[in-house]
């Protein structure tokens, strides 16, 4: 048996020193303990969202992102959201989010841009994405948020930041950026930062990825000034809360 597992790969080897504990514990009169799903996965506007099957982030990316939005409900403004890809994070803010707002969306629907020099990994010295890697097709992502008649959705197809002058004389209460390489998240923080309610927030959905060292250098450099406190998450996310 253990000359079997040796020459098994990991996931084989797990599985079968799972088998293993399993037959020992059933000798036994014994069961391998469950384990209980944490409280958060039980609250009925991430289930009303998880329930959409919606490719996209982690879960507990999602439910750190309707929390947020749950707690700007006194914050006036709309809600801007840079990088939608499946817009699986879209759905759970509109799910859980409980003031009336309109969301404005901004994707290219033809994937990354090209990434730059800022964008490059430390290990390597190239960057992890590719240009117009992440692409979904608009339709796709229009029908995944199709069904929230209580909300506006307003859909902005281009390459960041061409399209924001349409939302020049908006106010904010949260801006999500999703887009993984540096420039378009610097555009971002640019132009929404002065558009952003006093007491609103800033979320980073890849800050502490790998994979999007751009991003978080955009990040710190915009905040290098103490505009807003950064802090980070172990979700890799980031949040900033303008004060006021």
């Amino acid at each position: 048996m253990a000359e079997e597992l040796m020459g098994a790969g990991p996931k084989a080897r797990a599985a079968k020193k799972r088998g293993l504990k399993d037959r020992a514990l059933d000798a036994l009169g014994l069961q391998r303990k469950k384990k209980r799903a944490p409280e958060w996965r039980k609250r009925d506007y991430f289930n009303l969202a998880l329930k959409r099957g919606i490719e996209g982030i982690p879960d507990e990316r999602c439910f750190v992102l309707q929390n947020v939005v749950r707690g700007l409900r006194h914050v006036p403004g709309d809600v801007a959201e840079c990088g939608l890809r499946f817009g699986k994070s879209t759905a759970f803010m509109l799910a859980a989010d409980e003031a009336k707002r309109t969301y404005c969306l901004f994707d290219s629907f033809e994937g990354l841009s090209a990434p730059q020099a800022e964008d490059a990994l430390s290990d390597t010295g190239k960057a992890y994405w590719d240009q117009a890697d992440l692409s979904v097709p608009e339709d796709r992502v229009r029908a995944n948020l199709a069904g929230f008649p209580d909300k506006t959705l307003l859909f902005f197809k281009g390459w960041i930041p061409e399209r924001f002058p349409e939302v020049a004389d908006r106010t904010f209460a949260l801006l999500h950026v999703d887009v993984d390489l540096y420039q378009p998240t610097r555009d971002a923080l640019e132009f929404f930062w002065p558009r952003l309610a006093p007491g609103g927030m800033v979320v980073c959905d890849d800050y502490g990825s790998r994979k999007c060292p751009g991003a978080k250098r955009a990040f710190d450099e915009f905040f290098a000034d103490g505009r807003g406190r950064l802090i980070e998450l172990p979700t890799v996310q980031a949040l900033v809360l303008k004060p006021g």
